[in-house]
């Protein structure tokens, strides 16, 4: 097997193989020699996810997923969207208060159906931005008049939605923020 791609040692090589050689047959396994390692090459290439241009007498060699008028990069820009948008929601499953429940003015923590079908709501009517902006006020630092940490949330009240700020009592309580400490009237 020949290894190498220059001529000159194809020639020297064969030159010791056969004892009479002839030019044209030299070219031909050159020329054979040259497309099974194009051809290897493209695959390589193809399987490292890399671009890979070649162009030889009138045939071009493209890897089709980086051709920007190809519909695969359509679809790679596509997946690309919804990977992006299936990182913002399940963060929101590990944001402790990022959604709650509202009933009789005691705050809860949604069950799992809950808090999807709420994104859901959130995604269809606002859009995924919507929810990535309110990821962002989340993690401020906010804090009431008495020290609670304070956040901002989505609560569900029966089939109404609200994004308020709530505070977190001791850690595990979710109340209302103090805005102001009562004072003695005389």
């Amino acid at each position: 097997m020949i290894f190498s791609r220059s001529k000159r040692e194809i020639y020297y090589l064969l030159s010791y193989l056969l004892q009479c050689y002839d030019i044209e047959i030299i070219q031909t396994i050159y020329n054979k020699k040259k497309e099974l390692e194009d051809i290897e090459n493209l695959k390589w290439y193809i399987k490292e996810g890399n671009r890979y241009k070649k162009y030889k007498q009138g045939i071009i060699i493209n890897h089709i997923l980086f051709n920007p008028y190809h519909e695969s990069v359509k679809c790679m820009h596509l997946y690309h969207k919804k990977v992006f948008h299936l990182k913002i929601l399940i963060e929101t499953f590990s944001l402790k208060g990022f959604i709650l429940i509202k009933n009789n003015n005691i705050y809860n923590l949604p069950s799992l159906k809950r808090h999807i079908s709420i994104l859901n709501y959130f995604v269809d009517k606002y859009g995924i931005l919507e929810i990535y902006n309110k990821i962002f006020q989340y993690q401020i630092n906010l804090t009431d008049l008495v020290g609670n940490r304070c956040i901002r949330c989505i609560i569900s009240e029966g089939d109404n939605y609200i994004y308020s700020t709530i505070a977190i009592n001791n850690m595990n309580e979710f109340i209302e923020p103090v805005d102001r400490l009562p004072r003695l009237i005389y």
